[in-house]
C-alpha cells in the first residue's frame, strides 16, 4: 500500500510539474556504497523518494524532504542528509 501511494503521489506530482513547468528546491538522491540507484521520484511538497537495489538484491527506499534531510519511512541504511538543488524538475532519471 505504501508503495502504491508513493507511486500515485509521484505520478500526480509529475503531471502537475509537467503542466506548470515547476522548478523547485529538492533533494538529490545520494550515491550509496553497496547500492545502485534504481529510480528517483519527485513526490508531494518537493520531497524525493529514492529507490536503491543493494548488493544482496534487496530494495531500499530513502525519502528526503526539500532541505535534504531524511524523512520518515526511510530504511536505516539511508544517509541522514543529502545535497539539494534549486533547479529541480519533477522527473525520472
Amino acid at each position: 500500500m505504501k508503495t502504491f501511494l508513493t507511486v500515485l503521489a509521484a505520478i500526480t506530482s509529475l503531471s502537475a510539474c509537467t503542466l506548470m513547468g515547476v522548478h523547485a528546491k529538492c533533494a538529490l538522491c545520494p550515491s550509496i556504497k553497496g547500492g545502485q540507484l534504481w529510480s528517483t521520484q519527485c513526490v508531494a511538497n518537493h520531497n524525493s523518494a529514492c529507490l536503491y537495489k543493494r548488493t544482496d538484491e534487496s530494495l531500499v527506499y530513502c525519502y528526503y524532504n526539500m532541505d535534504g534531510a531524511m524523512s520518515g519511512g526511510s530504511h536505516g541504511w539511508c544517509p541522514q542528509t543529502t545535497q539539494t538543488d534549486a533547479g529541480c524538475f519533477c522527473n525520472y532519471p
